[in-house]
């Protein structure tokens, strides 16, 4: 850890104003002695961190930085761009929307965009919830083999509400559902009384995989408001797949369903 904060203070070193960088530099803004100046210098120039000039024999950030950085905006794009989307669909039906990605078999909630309607559920960003019991999670997990789902929920299956899948044959019987007709609904599962409908969304560039879902209350939403809200998530699915080369038809071949 020492060595990989030192390595982070010389990366800190650069900026638009400091775009590169003498050894004597380096050596002058980190305070560094000049033999573990050298070497970190050297690390970081082989592992593509850093690059040095063969005539001048100044450093700036090599390719691997620019490749890191291209990821990340690429993340910052596909979840701006969802929830620009996922506004709208806020908008129109009044429920609450989430975007959330996948950690191990939990779900971490990134995005909230609150509805209009008197009956919202806001669950804060930076919560965790068990995939295995929302919509959305359910969704992301679908995406993924039956091989890469084991090796992600614990042997010992986790104690979940009563309206979720309660072993692994029923967590696969549900995600081979979803596979098959694109829809992933929850109700009285991570939350009593709240239900919600989610999809799954993949970058075709990166590989990002986030989960986007609408939740409403059960008692207080009728057929016909829950049937516009599949509607308006089909649309924005579509949508945000055809903007991001979502490879859906590659990940259903892989797992085996379509």
């Amino acid at each position: 850890m020492s060595a990989l904060t030192n390595a982070i203070e010389i990366l800190r070193c650069f900026s638009s104003a400091r775009p590169d960088l003498s050894f004597a530099d380096v050596m002058a803004l980190t305070g560094k002695p000049k033999s573990s100046t050298s070497r970190l210098l050297r690390s970081l120039r082989d592992c593509g961190l850093l690059e040095q000039d063969p005539h001048t024999r100044r450093y700036r950030p090599g390719l691997l930085t620019f490749e890191l950085g291209r990821l990340h905006r690429a993340h910052d794009d596909l979840i701006s761009m969802a929830e620009r989307e996922l506004r709208e669909v806020c908008a129109r039906t009044g429920h609450t929307g989430y975007i959330a990605v996948l950690d191990g078999y939990e779900q971490v909630v990134l995005r909230i965009v609150p509805g209009s309607n008197p009956l919202r559920v806001v669950n804060p960003p930076g919560q965790r919830t068990p995939a295995l019991a929302t919509s959305n999670g359910r969704a992301m997990l679908a995406r993924l083999s039956d091989e890469e789902i084991r090796a992600r929920v614990p042997a010992t299956y986790p104690r979940l509400p009563r309206n979720s899948p309660q072993n692994f044959k029923q967590l696969t019987a549900r995600l081979d559902e979803i596979r098959r007709t694109g829809i992933s609904e929850a109700a009285d599962e991570s939350i009593e009384g709240v239900g919600s409908q989610g999809f799954a969304l993949k970058s075709g560039e990166t590989g990002e995989l986030i989960g986007i879902a609408v939740s409403y209350s059960v008692q207080a939403t009728t057929a016909a408001e829950r049937a516009n809200v599949r509607r308006e998530l089909a649309a924005m699915a579509a949508k945000l797949r055809r903007m991001t080369g979502d490879p859906l038809n590659q990940d259903a071949a892989q797992t085996g369903t379509r």
